[in-house]
């Protein structure tokens, strides 16, 4: 099973690099305030993760606030 991850994860940079590799051309990022010059894939590479990453945060912070808010069944066993 390590084995299948460790060649996962490779094949993951592999695409990765090639992708970038293929998708060379700058493109102008402007953030109103800041202006950046990235190549095309680079930026839809880390669009990407963000989005991975913010859709993770999403999905750990709703599900503690599912475990933190009481139910109707734990205010009728409080009650007794």
């Amino acid at each position: 099973m390590p084995f299948l991850r460790l060649l996962l994860a490779l094949a993951c940079i592999a695409f990765g690099i090639a992708f970038v590799a293929l998708n060379g051309g700058a493109v102008r990022l402007d953030l109103l305030w800041i202006e950046f010059e990235l190549p095309l894939g680079l930026l839809l590479l880390s669009t990407l993760l963000l989005g991975a990453l913010a859709g993770g945060l999403a999905m750990v912070l709703s599900g503690l606030l599912a475990r933190l808010r009481p139910t109707a069944g734990d205010d009728e066993a409080r009650e007794g």
